[in-house]
């Protein structure tokens, strides 16, 4: 559910939605990644069922280079994390950065619930890396990988409880093959953002410590070992 905020600067009112697609389309652009680069939007059209059964790969090949789903993905991911009531979900699922989601998965029954403890950490990796946590970027090859790897079998999760793929596992699918990417954009959009000390000045200052950390102090606080 977006938020709405005041900006600080230009006394305007808008919402998280508004503000972090703005802000993250705007990367896209100066850091040269913009949206549906290689995607042929008629590649399938006029074509047989046989035609469409013969190249599948190639069918999915295309569909995966259609971006406008990662970049809703993304600006409701971030516009989410504005919102407190959110945390609570985040940290049933959030295990330690250097902790293995596949591990744990493991001891899960449920599908929905895999799909949701890898989908929850990808986020995780993908949001620190690009916005919270500078001093991963030494290490930051090896937390890329994962993040990838987190957002793969997110979508493998999610096509074995859905019986197929769907729209969302597309989206996994494509956060996972260009995980380094989406890092670089979320990078630039911190980076160059006018208005991002304005967006978070308007949370109370509890509130956007609690945005600015949330994810490791959420980890800290459930991985602290209890007394004896």
């Amino acid at each position: 559910m977006p938020i709405k905020f005041t900006h600080v600067d230009l006394r305007e009112e808008d919402t998280t939605e508004s503000f972090f697609s703005h802000q993250f389309l705007s990367a896209r652009i100066k850091t040269g990644h913009e949206s549906n680069e290689g995607f042929d939007p008629i590649f399938t059209e006029g074509r047989s069922d046989e035609w469409l059964e013969a190249n599948w790969k190639e069918v999915k090949d295309n569909d995966l280079m259609y971006e406008e789903d990662v970049n809703q993905y993304i600006t409701l991911t971030l516009s989410e994390l504005a919102n407190p009531r959110s945390l609570a979900c985040l940290n049933e699922y959030l295990i330690d950065i250097n902790s293995d989601a596949g591990r744990i998965a493991v001891s899960l029954n449920s599908k929905s619930n895999r799909f949701t403890l890898f989908r929850v950490n990808a986020d995780f990796l993908l949001l620190n890396l690009g916005l919270f946590r500078s001093d991963l970027y030494r290490d930051s090859e090896a937390y890329m990988d994962k993040g990838g790897s987190y957002y793969f079998s997110a979508a493998a999760s999610l096509k074995s409880l859905q019986g197929g793929r769907t729209g969302l596992s597309d989206v996994m699918e494509k956060l996972s093959i260009n995980f380094g990417k989406y890092v670089e954009i979320l990078r630039q959009m911190k980076q160059d953002a006018d208005n991002y000390l304005s967006f978070h000045t308007k949370i109370p200052e509890a509130e956007m410590k609690q945005l600015e950390h949330l994810l490791t102090l959420e980890v800290q606080k459930k991985n602290k070992p209890g007394p004896g």
